[in-house]
């Protein structure tokens, strides 16, 4: 049986737990800092302990988030049996609300999962493989409306609500971006979504895998089909392996330094490429400021305007936020925007159904996309297709284990980064048309 490591916030067991004590002595006595100087160390503390246990409860942490569920949830239920003081619930508000965190946070996430991608790769992405992610993603919307109508639960909510987040970049993206995009195209709040979002995308994540286990099975014994771990059909003499592609695809470059100077210097640079994309968003409020921002990125990476070791400085704050911000922006919108209440009247079989169908048609789409830019339509449909319909990285491996296809990982890589940055662009083009 495989030890546990046990580490929050960093810390050990022995070192965290007396941490913990003070801060939920403040919280409880009532002389927590009413800012985010109490919000923080009270959602670091308890957000990474259910981020930690969501980590290393089996099942949970494969196939349904459980990094994410248990600090969203936790939190949520927290408030909700009334364990959480009135005081602690204000300084939390002041992080998340008056502070807006969330918009902090997703400005290092979306610079940083762009200028991480290699340039080359980004560009030869564009070139074979980027057309394949877009067909997947047209297929997916369009199957997803298709069961909208059938079930009744209408097209506009189906696509926007149901599909989109299963299809968003992961976990992150269901309940951060797509969440703060709705809200920037409505001017209304919209963070209260996280949590059916989450659902649905870890629906979705357990179809996606099921399907990668049934397709090998299927598609392996269909000549091709199926590159039997080679997604680039051979040409000729020539083929290229796809070892030998992941290869040249996961150049990777470091992905933390020693050097704080660089890292704030990351911190000022999502920012300011964030704040590019509001500039623009308000010439053409057409598309949302943070989609704007994500194509100025891929500018930015594809031209070659900043070298390679200044796009590091955003790769390294992204990491930095993912390891230390993520479980507190979790357990956040837990606290402020999720009512367990209201959970139950998002779900239902018709929901259930169009996450399905959508799952089907991302899958379908992906392996015509790959039949026609000459990629092996199993392989494609893995990565392009079911890659973008998972909870993000765990999701990655989920797939691609239950596929038998993990040396694919830079390629799924690819999807879940610009293909939910994509999504983003989508969704923006089609909320005025179908809100």
């Amino acid at each position: 049986m495989k030890k546990l490591n046990f580490s929050v916030c960093g810390l050990s067991a022995k070192h965290y737990i007396p941490f913990l004590i003070v801060i939920l002595i403040a919280s409880y006595l009532g002389t927590l800092d009413n800012t985010i100087v109490g919000a923080v160390p009270w959602l670091m503390a308890v957000g990474g302990l259910f981020f930690w246990l969501g980590n290393n409860i089996p099942i949970l942490n494969n196939y349904l988030a459980g990094g994410c569920l248990l600090p969203l949830f936790g939190a949520s239920l927290m408030k909700f049996l009334g364990l959480i003081p009135e005081g602690t619930i204000s300084a939390v508000t002041v992080l998340m609300k008056t502070a807006d965190y969330q918009n902090f946070y997703v400005a290092a996430i979306l610079v940083g999962s762009v200028f991480c991608m290699d340039r080359k790769v980004l560009l030869g992405a564009t070139a074979r493989y980027l057309p394949a992610i877009l067909i997947s993603q047209a297929f997916a919307l369009g199957f997803t409306a298709l069961a909208g109508l059938l079930t009744g639960q209408g097209v506009g909510y189906s696509i926007l609500n149901i599909g989109a987040p299963c299809m968003s970049g992961g976990s992150s993206g269901a309940i951060t971006t797509l969440p703060m995009t709705y809200s920037q195209l409505s001017g209304q709040d919209m963070s209260a979504l996280a949590g059916p979002f989450l659902c649905y995308a870890s629906i979705a994540n357990v179809l996606a895998v099921l399907f990668a286990a049934v397709g090998r099975n299927v598609f392996d014994k269909l000549p091709g089909w199926s590159g039997h771990g080679d997604i680039l059909v051979e040409k000729g003499d020539k083929k290229t392996s796809t070892e030998e592609e992941s290869k040249k695809i996961d150049t990777k470059r470091p992905g933390s330094t020693n050097d704080f100077a660089k890292i704030g210097a990351g911190m000022f640079i999502a920012c300011v490429i964030y704040e590019a994309g509001m500039i623009v968003s308000h010439f053409v409020p057409q598309i949302a400021g943070i989609a704007w921002a994500i194509i100025i990125a891929i500018v930015i990476k594809c031209v070659g305007i900043l070298p390679e070791e200044i796009c590091d400085y955003s790769t390294y704050w992204m990491n930095f936020m993912l390891k230390n911000g993520l479980p507190m922006l979790i357990a956040g919108i837990g606290v402020c925007s999720l009512n367990l209440t209201d959970l139950t009247s998002y779900f239902s079989i018709g929901a259930f159904i169009v996450i399905v169908v959508g799952v089907v048609g991302a899958f379908i789409g992906a392996m015509l996309g790959g039949k026609i830019t000459g990629l092996y339509p199993f392989e494609t449909g893995v990565t392009a297709g079911l890659c973008c319909c998972n909870i993000g990285g765990s999701g990655d491996i989920a797939v691609l284990t239950a596929a038998d296809r993990m040396n694919l990982l830079a390629f799924a890589s690819i999807s879940t980064r610009i293909g939910g940055a994509l999504m983003v662009v989508w969704i923006s083009l089609l909320y005025p048309v179908l809100a």
